[in-house]
């Protein structure tokens, strides 16, 4: 009895071992893991990064990823600052009690077109005629004729879900939109073709590749232009030591002229 009872307490313990050499332990992060907006990547984390190494010996490491993969990757410690173009949802809260946000930029959605493109300034109904399908020649918006091709970021994007929020309404895309995957896939899909897109002005005001539009007769960032996001860095508990330095860095370090640079607007 007593032999079967030692087997018995092996078995389960070689089970319980087994068990927890399977299950993926997560190293702790040195410097910084940033995962998330793909907007906030292309916006100034990709740029800045060398900026920030240089300055305080912290190495980034950066993931162009999407908003919705911030917080799972938070939670699970494959990153410690999240990438958000809008504020935390409450079910993302609901996830883990620890979860804080930091507004960094306030960022304006730009709509941009081939640069030899004769359009210059569309209104927010034209915009909306435009992707959604309504209006699919360019002779239609003040350009040369030809069928417009519609191509935006992936449908649960924020980028996507604010400019649905903003423009579209309960309208739906054209059934025609190539959908992509990030704001470097938006760029890369409507590179050389005669398109019509949207992502953050940061992201698209580095290439020469596109010309951005004026909205109701205004260019991202003057008073009165239409299409306005945040862009936040979410944190699991209060940010500590090489994050803290990091998002002080874009708060109030050479970091904020860096984002005033490329287009972007800390809060004051």
């Amino acid at each position: 009895m007593k032999k079967f009872l030692w087997v018995s307490m092996m078995v389960v313990l070689l089970v319980l071992t087994g068990f927890a050499a399977g299950v993926p332990q997560v190293a702790a992060i040195e410097g910084i893991h940033y995962d998330g907006s793909s907007q906030i990547y292309w916006a100034f984390v990709k740029d800045t990064a060398e900026n920030f190494t240089k300055e305080t010996g912290i190495k980034v490491v950066a993931e162009d990823r999407k908003t919705q993969d911030a917080v799972p990757s938070l939670i699970s410690g494959r990153c410690n600052v999240g990438g958000l173009a809008r504020k935390l949802k409450l079910a993302e809260k609901s996830q883990a009690q620890d979860l804080m946000e930091v507004l960094i930029a306030r960022d304006y959605m730009a709509v941009f077109v081939p640069r030899d493109s004769k359009v210059e300034n569309l209104t927010v109904q034209d915009l909306k005629k435009v992707f959604s399908g309504q209006t699919t020649d360019w002779k239609d918006i003040g350009g040369t004729p030809g069928a417009i091709q519609v191509v935006i970021p992936q449908i649960k994007t924020a980028c996507t879900v604010n400019f649905r929020e903003q423009v579209m309404g309960d309208d739906p895309f054209a059934k025609d939109t190539l959908i992509t995957e990030t704001a470097g896939a938006v760029l890369e899909a409507a590179k050389g073709k005669p398109a019509i897109s949207y992502i953050s002005f940061g992201a698209v005001s580095k290439t020469k590749d596109f010309k951005v539009l004026k909205i109701e007769g205004k260019n991202p960032g003057t008073p009165g232009y239409p299409l306005v996001q945040e862009m936040y860095f979410a944190t699991k508990g209060q940010p500590e030591g090489e994050v803290k330095k990091y998002i002080e860095f874009f708060l109030k370090g050479s970091g904020r002229g860096l984002l005033e640079k490329a287009g972007l607007f800390p809060p004051q």
